[in-house]
Parts: structure tokens; C-alpha cells; sequence
């Protein structure tokens, strides 16, 4: 991938070589897929069978991105890199209620539809949740993250430089989100009750809900830098 700049227009070409493949693995006996990729982004479905299937579609200048895709026991583990001029991006379906873990090294991750424990982090791009119904750990260095429609019961969240917009359609039992420069929006289900602490180096929190220290329901809120609303 080429920036050519003149005139103060900056123009990105496509990769030379087009690249695409796909794979898959039997998820009967799987208990965890594991996803660790530097320069790849990934996107997770939930699919209807007892397979992991991964497809791959994209483009690179010189090096061929690497690729494998390997069952040890009760893991699945997957591995992709890909280097300088290479823009590739990883598309996995999985049964809906197992475990994921994804790390990748800079590209944005999304996740819809799944009801398994989900533990994802990226070091440079936003993360995307979306109807999921297990427990999340979601760590962003360098990036925004947004949870929608979510029934998890719980939730971590972690952003180095980077808002959250999280809305939960089912009261979760503990949320515990926290930013060191970035606004966190976070709207909760108003049938239930909570017991919030809310911080703010940079402003004053907008706190709508009643706060109950006695409440089930845990929520803890801390901002050094940006907005924070809980409603």
C-alpha cells in the first residue's frame, strides 16, 4: 500500500497482490479459540454448527501475510501476521457459546451474536460488541470501544486513549469501566438497582439512576479525561 501526496491530497493505492483464503477446525471438543494476529483485524459471528471457520479476504505489496490455524486439546488457536503494505482481515465464525480470546496487535475487533466468555484486546483500534450474553473483558490501548445491546453479566473495560459507549438491555451484575483519556456513555436498564461510583479528573459526572450502596448491581465508572454519563 502506496500514499502518494501531492497538493495536499493524500491518495492510499490498493495492494499489489489481492489475498484471500479460508480454513476450518471441528469445535465439538473445544472448550477455547484463541486469536492472536499483528496487522490483521478480526470479526467474530456466531455461527449455527460445531465448527471454527475462518475466511481471510484482503491485499499486500510484499510479503504474503502467515497464517495457521491448529486444535490442541481444548483450544483452537489462531495465528496471522501481516507485515508492512499488507491490510488483511480475518472473518470467524464460531459456535455461539464458546470462549474467545483475541489479541491483536493494532487492527479494530468486532464481536456479534456470541453468549461465551469474551476476553479482547487490540493495542491501536476500536472494539466493537454487539448482543452478547457471556462475561467481557475488553482492553483497548488506543481506541474506542462500543458494547450494544448487551446481556452480559458482567463487564471490564479498558481504555488508554479512547471513549466507551456501552448500553446494556439487560441489567448486568457488575461493570467496571475505566479510561485515561476518552468520555464513557453508559446506559443501564432503569428496572433494577444500582450501587454506582462514578469518577472524573476532567468533569463532573451525570449520574441519572438512583444509587443504591445496598444494590446487587455493581457499577463502577472512572474517567481522568472526558465526559462520563450514566443513565
Amino acid at each position: 500500500m502506496v500514499a502518494l501526496a501531492g497538493w495536499g491530497i493524500v491518495e492510499m493505492l490498493p495492494p499489489d497482490h489481492p489475498y484471500a483464503g479460508s480454513w476450518h477446525a471441528d469445535a465439538d471438543r473445544s472448550t477455547l479459540l484463541d486469536v492472536h494476529t499483528q496487522g490483521m483485524g478480526v470479526t467474530l459471528h456466531a455461527g449455527n454448527t460445531s465448527r471454527v471457520e475462518v475466511t481471510a479476504d484482503g491485499g499486500y505489496d510484499d510479503q504474503a501475510p502467515e497464517f495457521s490455524m491448529t486444535a490442541s486439546g481444548q483450544t483452537i488457536a489462531v495465528v496471522g501476521t501481516c507485515a508492512g503494505g499488507c491490510s488483511v482481515q480475518l472473518h470467524i465464525t464460531l459456535p455461539a457459546a464458546l470462549a474467545a480470546t483475541v489479541e491483536t496487535g493494532g487492527p479494530a475487533i468486532s464481536a456479534a451474536g456470541l453468549s461465551g466468555r469474551l476476553d479482547l484486546h487490540t493495542t491501536s483500534g476500536a472494539i466493537d460488541v454487539d448482543n452478547t450474553s457471556g462475561p467481557l473483558t475488553l482492553r483497548s490501548d488506543d481506541g474506542a470501544v462500543t458494547l450494544s445491546g448487551s446481556r452480559s453479566p458482567s463487564a471490564k473495560v479498558t481504555t488508554g486513549d479512547g471513549a466507551v459507549d456501552a448500553t446494556f438491555s439487560s441489567a448486568p451484575a457488575t461493570v467496571d469501566i475505566k479510561t485515561h483519556d476518552g468520555a464513557v456513555d453508559l446506559r443501564l436498564p432503569k428496572d433494577a438497582g444500582y450501587s454506582i461510583d462514578a469518577h472524573s479528573s476532567g468533569s463532573t459526572p451525570e449520574v441519572a439512576l438512583p444509587t443504591d450502596r445496598n444494590a446487587s448491581h455493581a457499577i463502577d465508572v472512572e474517567t481522568r479525561g472526558g465526559g462520563l454519563k450514566v443513565h
